[in-house]
């Protein structure tokens, strides 16, 4: 199954090689990567979709969470993005395009983990 995992990190250098180094160390493939700072420039968002079951999505959650750049792992299903779509078709869509994924969050709070 798809999996895609947002992670709110500390913008700094080394991160993502960290980031990708925890995938590659324990043989798990990174499918997309989508960097890119937040509003707040000290944080940046990643977007990264792997395909595993749910033990070995909540395995790297786990291992994500104990990086120290690591402020926030938020994680999704491609579902979700499908139900998005169909609420939104009877409001008159013309056109939709899909990219690769990215991510935001949800509510209006901040991202310190207070959403």
């Amino acid at each position: 199954m798809k999996h895609t995992i947002s992670v709110l990190v500390e913008n700094e250098f080394g991160v993502l090689t960290r980031v990708a180094g925890l995938f590659s160390g324990r043989g798990f493939n990174i499918e997309s990567l989508s960097v890119a700072p937040t509003v707040d420039p000290s944080i940046s968002r990643m977007t990264i979709v792997t395909r595993g079951d749910e033990q070995i999505l909540e395995q790297i959650t786990k291992q994500l969470n104990k990086l120290i750049d690591t402020i926030k792992v938020i994680t999704g299903a491609p579902a979700k993005v499908d139900a998005i779509v169909e609420l939104l078709r009877p409001m008159g869509v013309k056109e939709l395009v899909r990219s690769g994924p990215v991510v935001l969050g949800r509510g209006a709070k901040g991202w310190r983990g207070t959403e």
